[in-house]
This record gives C-alpha cells, structure tokens and sequence, in this order.
C-alpha cells in the first residue's frame, strides 16, 4: 500500500476506523428550512461511499437560541426522521456518522444579528452585533441544550458528534479574552473561560454514554489582538482535556471578522500552512489524538503529516467537495486521477452569497451524479467543442467520457484559456492543476486535440458535428476615450501576458482601471507591484472585490495592502496624453492628472465572443453556448455549464 499510514485503522470510542480520514464539517445550504433534505443526504452520502471514515455533517443548530433556516435545528424531535435517513445513508457505506454541534453567538455575516446571544457585550469582528448577555442560568441552559441535541442524533443513528468551539461562534466567544469579559465562574483566567466548553463535553459523555464519540474543534490562533494565540490555545486545550477529554481535538485558525479567512486558507496560502500549530497543541493535547486540517491537498502530503507524529486524523473538505472518491482513489493507487481542490474558496462563496454551495472543479455537487460512474450516452454522436478554456475542456471530457466521439478546437496553443494566463500570476499556479487534471482525462477519453490555429464556421461545417459546443470565452474592451490600437491603453490580460515574457522591472508606475472586479484582476494587479515602483488601482465602485467571495476578498485586501498598491476608488479614467493620465471622481466630476504612468492597463466588462453560434444554427447544427461565451461567469459556472452541455447531448 503507498500510504500506510493513512489507510492505518484507528480507534475511538470504541469504534475502529478503516483509515485516518474525515470529511470536514462543511456549509453547503443543501438543508431545507431546519430540517435534512435528500440533497444534503445525497452530498454526505457521496464523500462516505468514496471513502471517508468520518463523515461529519456541516454545523447544525444545537439549542433554540441557534435557529437559522440555513441549518438543520438538531433541538426538534421533528427533525428526527430526516436526521436517521441521513445516518443510514452515511452508516451503510462503512463511515461513521458524526453531527457538527453549533451555536453562531453574535457571529453574523451580514447585518447586525438583533437576538444574538453571547458571553459579554462585546461587539462581532465582522457586523458588529452587540450580544444580549447570557445569565448563568441561561448558560446552563445552553449545556443542557448540547446534551439534548447529541442525545437526539444519538437516537437518529449518529456514531458522535465535533463540537465546534472554533471560527468566533458561541464556545470560542466563551473562550476568548476578548469576548468574555465575565466576573463570574464562566469568565476570568482560562479555567473559567473554558468552563462552557467543558461542561458541554461533560454534559454529551453523561448522556449519551461512553461508546458515543465526542470531537473538539479549537482555534490554536484565532488572529484577533489579545485574544487565543498558541500560547492561550495551550493552557486552554490543557484545562479541557484535563476535565473532559474529548475524542480528538481538531485546531482551526481564523475568528469572526478580519481573521476569518484563515479558517479556509487558499491557493495564494501555501500548502498545510499550519502544520507548527499542531504540533505546538501536541503537548497540551496529551493523549487526545490530533486531526489535521487545511490545505492538505494530496495524499502523500496526508501521509508526511501521519509519518512524522503531527496528527492521528486527516480531515478534509474542500478536497472531497473537489472529488468525493479521494480516498479510494488514494488507497487503489490512482493518485493522479483525483480531482484536485485549487483553493478558489468559490464553494464558500456560493453559500456566503445565499444558494447552495458548488465547485470550480466537480460540476456535479449536489447533485445525484456526485461522485457516481459515468452514464454513457445510448447513441454516441460526432461532438465538436470550440474553445479550450475551462467551459470547452469540462464539456469535451464530460461528452467523450460518455462515449461520444469528440474534436475539441482551439485558436491557443495550449488548452486552459483564461484560466492558463490566470494560472501564471502570483499564487495562483494550483488552476494549472486543474487545467492538466482535464487535459489528462481529455487524452484518456480520446479526445481529437486540433490547437493552435483561429476556428471559423467552415472548418467546424466540414468536419460534420451532430452537435457543436461552443466556449470560445469573451474579450475585453477599451474604455470610452481609449482604444489598444494607438497605445493608450492595455487590455489586462496582454499586458500580463508580456510582463510574463519578460520579467525585468520597468520602474515607473503603472494605473490598472477595475471595470470587471473579478479576483483575476487583483491577482494582475500583485503582477504588476512585482514589475513597478507603484501601481494605482482605479474602480468607479466605492471598493475592491465587491463580488468575491468574503475569505478571499480579506486575502486579496491584505496582499493588495503588504505590495503598497494603492486603491482609488470613486475614479474612473478619461485620457491618456504622453504619460499623463487624466482621471474624474464619478460623485464630483473633480479631474485628477497622474504623471509618469508607464502602463495604463484596463480590466473591463467582459463581452461574449459568440459569433459562430449564428452561421452554425443556420446551417441546422444544433448549438449549446457555455461559460463566458454565453455571458461573463467565474469558472464554477463556466465548468458546469460544460459539463450540462456534455450531459445533455
């Protein structure tokens, strides 16, 4: 076996795992209105039949004063019935089946929370919700509370329960010097701070019995000022384990408001960026076994951790969201056929803009194809794909592996489009990953690769399709008052495209104009820090990054900010003359000169290139447009809109 550490058998609380791994507790907005519905049963189901031996659903509401519609409210004996289906569906695959005990506090996204709940009245780091303050009857209460949510999934078929004390929600807000500022027994030094956490653990052990699991998730740095760094983390984790020792202790960094990203770090993160905190928590933790968790992207680097004593489990969640079959892929040695997760943190977008979760890389999660065997097609049929970016390389496997016998065009020399010069800007080389993963199964699929040359409608006519798709991206125009033609202005992606040719710093400033606000435009402007003395970083909008995901606009904040890239916002450019750039502030029409600008780039709204479909469909093909030539999308809809496509033919 290549990794014998991984697929090593494990014990807890009786149970005998087949190997170290778990799927991580993850938000999907899969659940109906407090209750399990068949998708979320579905999406769990999937990442236990790849392999996982924990299958830990996402934070479910352990008390009243929790409810949300977003997540299942464990408290109600009406959410017993759909509570067992999905313990069935998750116990007859081999894994064990463990519920996430939440309680969010005064932890909100958006607008202030109004009934929130908390230790003191300190506001949220990110809505600034000011808490009503819990008496300690209510904090009893509370226990009592987590007891009897555990007790109910202990009925509904539930191997245990992760209590999540991580991420600023209710438990790490008792933990906390900052948000616990009681004079009472549940605040002061560590022991009293930790007392809510302890009394849960104990309250769960005593009512539901030793054979029940019982997980702890912690913070081993939370990243607020004054509140748990290493060193606090230790003395609490001793105080727990001490009085009641969970199961196993999995440490997640990052609070609620400006550290929250770093409970999901991305790409531009480097791999297991958190490997010395476990390995501090090891001491305190005692004999309490360590899950490791994030950025853990491939299985030998799984294996590195177990090898060397870091951690005893391996929890992953991004990576079996990319491709469920991880561990079995993982244990049957076909390493390079797993999908791999890229650290675009575009699931956590999808839920943090309100519809159910999704994957830049696996178009079909949540749905009923998540991880199951291709269906092949009844009647395969000749398939031309134009375009090899994301959308045309997910629709060309998607259709060839289905059994159709597909040609995929493209005007680049190499398959990725956007995403291939994406890939090549700093930090971002794990889309280079996912472009070669589709690339690999395109080849293995066998499909006809013609590349390198501009497509037009009679070269697709001639080769005869039954059915054509067509990605072939969109382009970027000059602002009003610019054109490319006489130099006054780039398009983003050419003048990257050069910078990449040719690294040598052209000193100077440069100006890039934001009229597009996608992450690829702020990772250019980390480009463009690297090449001159100072960038300038207009928008018309009254901020960056807008329309990116919350964790990864805090990154590209604090990047944009350690490469000195100054933001203007409320400007937009009119003129270029030699190199003085004029520019007006949208709300007072007040004109501002920028002088000595090397490089005035642009990143504008993207227009469709979608001039084939017309004389195809007059020539009766039938024609499905997808990703950015159907209309400017990310890449999770442009991949799913291939794989659509594919299915569809």
């Amino acid at each position: 076996m290549s990794f014998p550490n991984l697929f090593a058998p494990i014990d807890l609380a009786g149970h005998r795992l087949p190997n170290r791994i778990g799927f991580a507790a993850l938000s999907s907005r899969f659940p109906e209105p407090g209750r399990v519905s068949a998708r979320m049963i579905d999406h769990l189901a999937a990442r236990a039949a790849g392999g996982a031996a924990l299958v830990i659903t996402e934070a479910l509401s352990a008390a009243p004063s929790a409810a949300t519609p977003v997540r299942v409210a464990t408290y109600e004996d009406a959410a017993l019935p759909g509570l067992a289906r999905l313990a069935e569906a998750i116990s007859k695959h081999g894994a064990l089946a463990i519920g996430q005990l939440w309680h969010g506090g005064s932890a909100h996204h958006g607008p202030r929370g109004l009934d929130a709940v908390g230790a003191s009245a300190v506001p949220d780091g990110m809505s600034w919700t000011v808490p009503r303050v819990l008496s300690g009857a209510e904090i009893e209460g509370l226990v009592e509370d987590y007891a009897d949510s555990a007790h109910r999934l202990q009925r509904a078929g539930f191997a245990g329960v992760e209590v999540s004390a991580a991420h600023g929600f209710l438990p790490l807000q008792f933990l906390s010097p900052v948000t616990n500022r009681r004079e009472d027994g549940w605040g002061g030094d560590a022991a009293g701070r930790s007392r809510f956490v302890r009394a849960i653990l104990r309250a769960i052990r005593a009512r539901c019995g030793a054979g029940f699991v019982v997980g702890l998730k912690l913070p081993a740095d939370d990243g607020v000022e004054g509140s748990i760094g290493p060193e606090e983390a230790a003395r609490l984790t001793r105080h727990i384990v001490a009085d009641a020792a969970p199961d196993w202790l999995c440490f997640s960094q990052g609070s609620h408001g400006w550290s929250l990203h770093r409970h999901a770090p991305d790409m531009h993160d480097p791999p297991v960026p958190y490997r010395a905190l476990w390995q501090r928590m090891r001491a305190a933790a005692g004999t309490v076994p360590i899950a490791a968790i994030g950025r853990i992207q491939d299985p030998a680097t799984a294996e590195a951790i177990l090898a060397a004593g870091d951690a005893d489990l391996i929890m992953l969640a991004r990576p079996l969201l990319a491709d469920p079959n991880w561990p079995a892929k993982a244990r049957s040695g076909q390493v390079r056929a797993i999908t791999p997760c890229i650290g675009c943190n575009a699931c956590w977008g999808e839920i943090h803009r309100g519809v159910a979760t999704g994957c830049s890389v696996n178009p079909h999660v949540g749905t009923p194809r998540d991880g199951a065997p291709v269906v092949r097609a009844a009647t395969p049929r000749r398939v031309t794909v134009v375009g090899a970016g994301m959308a045309g390389l997910q629709a060309a496997v998607g259709a060839a592996e289905r059994g159709h016998r597909v040609t995929l065009l493209g005007a680049s020399p190499a398959p990725g489009g956007a995403a291939a010069l994406h890939a090549r800007l700093p930090g971002c080389g794990d889309i280079a990953a996912a472009i070669a993963h589709l690339t690999a199964r395109a080849e293995a699929a066998g499909v006809v690769m013609r590349l390198g040359d501009p497509v037009d409608a009679g070269q697709i006519l001639a080769a005869d399709p039954q059915a054509v798709v067509l990605a072939t991206g969109a382009a970027m125009t000059p602002p009003p008052g610019f054109t490319d033609a006489d130099g006054t202005a780039r398009d983003i992606r050419a003048a990257a495209a050069a910078l990449l040719a040719d690294p040598a710093r052209r000193g100077a400033r440069a100006v890039l104009l934001d009229l597009d606000a996608t992450q690829a435009t702020y990772d250019a402007a980390e480009l463009l820090a690297e090449r001159f003395n100072e960038v300038l970083l207009l928008t018309p909008r009254d901020g960056i990054a807008r329309d990116t995901p919350l964790l990864v606009a805090q990154g590209i904040h604090r990047r944009l900010a350690a490469r000195r890239v100054k933001l203007l916002t409320c400007r937009t450019a009119l003129s270029l003359a030699g190199r003085c750039l004029t520019i007006r502030h949208v709300l007072t029409d007040e004109a501002e000169t920028i002088a000595e600008v090397e490089l005035f780039a642009y990143a504008s709204a993207r227009l469709p290139r979608d001039s084939l479909a017309a004389p195809l469909r007059a020539a009766g093909v039938e024609v499905r447009v997808v990703g950015d030539a159907l209309a400017p999308r990310l890449m999770l809809s442009a991949v799913r809109e291939g794989q659509a496509a594919a299915d569809a033919l």
